[in-house]
């Protein structure tokens, strides 16, 4: 275990300084007079290379790789004060205070308030685990704002958040932790000064922070982020105010994309229509028309992952043919219809895939840490499965070709990118390219989802220069907001989802994602009951019967159809009725109140108010009405 405690030294070092501790080297280094780099390396590597920083005051590896993207800035000159017990750096704005003894680091504002301060003697710790270890001060009643996509209230005073990207389908809005974005970013509030403060640690291993959930008589109180793996690489980002924060905060990391305006209309989406057996084409047509003869306006539809189904099996990059008869037509009448598809592709392709040798031959995927000569294994939708790595110039370039010859030159510019947590690749140490340095899925993991986007954002305008490219993601990590749209993905259909998906949302926006949104009534748990097959319907249960997700409540020539969610059974077809596969044929209310079942529904009594409103007029009875009012 190793532990910073005491100052031994400092050099200059190309615009930073370079300060020894006991046991770690710290660079400090100001980017602008409001944003300072507090950088803590126990093994004194003190590499450039980031796929996230869009605002540098230092040669990176991958500056070519983002050119025309990345701003090269001259390190501010801070005014370098020093004495036997202190080193203060000063900008006007801010002043960072180094004390030596034991050694602390403090954020002053430019009025001397206390921005953020570490743990004197134990500000940075590599513990007995080879975890990374920051400790910092707090009040009792600080607030803490952001963290990327979290579930709970939107201040995580004395909460405990796990940054890790999963595949969260049916999460509880509430209380479930993790979700699908890994953003280690936080904004603390001081309720006394009103002032604010962002942390930013640039590390993309799987980490945590503890924001005062834990106590000890021997320190005073504190937070603390620990990583799994490299550097303490922390930017302390002042500016007083919120607004101020998340603006240094985008300089740093990239200003959100600016969208075409139809990203900002409904998105109409469903997994049904584009599984039928056959003429899914057809089906997505009439439902636009149908969305349009209801007066409701439609600006896009995202098209689920069916369309690419190859014997059963989604295997992306291909077309089902019996669903879309004629892609490329089908494109065209949505975009007639200005409802352009936004098709939904996944890194992972399945062992079975069609193409997988092609894929093989370009050499694109992440590899197995035994066997390096292969490709990492994990689990896939529909078998074992292979994951695309896109810090590989070569799975960067094979992607962006597949991706333009299967989808934007069928006739879109909009991409859905999916299921990019790379959360089923369970083994930590496959290796990943890193651009020629090698690197592990431990390291770069949640980077993927946002190089993803980035490549499908560059197969848009590589393919139509004048495009603004669509883009939706699931995933992401900081500076996701440059390329994509996204969303908090699977939610659960119930009130209670609604309101916790609110403050999930405002927190992805303090993490400066704006462009952040919900699926409308949920996503897992659909509240409406299908047909499982075709023949006769067999009722099992009746209306007002208290229902668990699972529970069987109906068969249709023994085929099951269980219910998607707890609640009430509301509706439900009588026995003996004919149906056909997909047929809707009972619903779900996720209130729990029975007594919902024996009143009108909102639906049913705004379909019978405007019909009674109708012929009422037709007959003048309205008008009469509305006449004897006015007398």
């Amino acid at each position: 275990m190793e532990i910073c405690s005491r100052f031994t030294g400092m050099e200059r070092k190309d615009g930073a300084f370079l300060l020894h501790t006991d046991n770690a080297d710290v660079k400090v280094c100001f980017v602008t007079d409001e944003i300072v780099r507090v950088r803590a390396s126990f093994d004194h590597e003190l590499a450039e290379e980031s796929y996230i920083l869009m605002t540098t005051a230092w040669e990176d590896r991958m500056d070519d790789l983002f050119k025309g993207e990345r701003t090269r800035v001259e390190p501010f000159a801070a005014e370098v004060t020093e004495d036997d017990k202190t080193i203060t750096f000063a900008t006007g704005k801010v002043t960072l205070v180094v004390e030596k003894d034991p050694i602390n680091f403090k954020l002053l504002s430019a009025d001397g308030s206390e921005l953020y301060s570490t743990l004197p003697g134990n500000p940075f710790v590599k513990d007995a685990n080879n975890r990374m270890v920051a400790y910092s001060r707090m009040k009792e009643d600080d607030c803490f704002y952001g963290f990327g996509e979290k579930s709970g209230l939107l201040d995580k005073n004395k909460t405990f958040q796990r940054e890790r990207a999963t595949d969260a389908m049916g999460y509880d809005a509430e209380k479930m932790d993790t979700l699908y974005k890994h953003i280690p970013f936080y904004i603390r509030l001081d309720r006394d000064t009103r002032k604010a403060v962002g942390v930013f640690y640039h590390n993309f291993y799987e980490s945590v922070f503890n924001m005062g959930c834990e106590k000890s008589n021997y320190w005073p109180r504190y937070t603390y982020f620990q990583a799994d793996g490299g550097d303490l690489d922390c930017f302390l980002i002042g500016g007083d105010t919120i607004a101020r924060i998340v603006d240094n905060y985008t300089l740093l990391t990239g200003r959100p994309a600016l969208l075409p305006k139809r990203a900002l209309g409904y998105q109409g989406s469903s997994m049904y229509y584009p599984e039928l057996e056959k003429d899914s084409d057809d089906a997505v047509l009439g439902f636009i028309d149908t969305i349009k003869e209801e007066g409701f306006p439609i600006d896009g539809f995202h098209l689920s992952s069916g369309y690419a189904t190859y014997n059963g099996k989604r295997c992306f990059f291909t077309w089902n043919t019996d669903r879309f008869k004629d892609p490329k037509a089908y494109f065209a009448a949505m975009n007639e219809k200005h409802a352009q598809n936004v098709p939904n592709v996944k890194p992972g392709m399945l062992l079975c895939h069609p193409r997988f040798n092609e894929f093989l031959k370009d050499d694109v995927f992440v590899r197995d840490s035994k066997h390096p000569e292969t490709y990492g294994v994990g689990k896939w939708w529909g078998g074992d499965g292979a994951f695309w790595d896109y810090t590989k110039p070569e799975g960067r370039a094979a992607w962006k070709k597949y991706l333009t010859e299967s989808i934007i030159a069928v006739g879109t510019d909009s991409v859905w990118n999916d299921n990019c947590e790379y959360d089923s690749l369970m083994d930590q140490e496959c290796i990943c390219d890193f651009d020629g340095k090698g690197g592990t899925i431990a390291q770069l993991k949640p980077l993927m989802s946002t190089l993803m986007c980035r490549m499908s954002a560059e197969a848009v305008t590589d393919h139509d220069p004048n495009a603004r490219p669509y883009m939706v993601c699931r995933s992401g990590s900081a500076g996701i907001q440059r390329y994509a749209q996204t969303w908090c993905g699977d939610n659960y259909t119930s009130w209670k989802s609604l309101k916790y998906n609110i403050p999930i949302i405002t927190g992805m926006g303090l993490s400066r994602q704006p462009n952040e949104g919900g699926d409308i009534g949920g996503f897992a748990g659909e509240r409406v009951l299908r047909a499982p097959a075709g023949g006769v319907f067999h009722q099992l249960l009746d209306i007002g019967a208290q229902v668990r997700q699972g529970d069987v409540a109906a068969t249709v020539n023994s085929v099951p159809m269980t219910c998607t969610l707890d609640g009430v059974l509301r509706g439900i077809l009588p026995d003996g009725t004919p149906v056909h596969k997909g047929m809707k044929a009972g619903d779900i209310d996720p209130r729990c109140k029975v007594e919902h079942c024996y009143t009108a529904s909102d639906k049913a009594l705004a379909i019978g108010g405007g019909v009674l409103e109708a012929i009422l007029d037709l007959t003048g009875a309205l008008k009469d009405r509305a006449g004897g009012y006015s007398g």
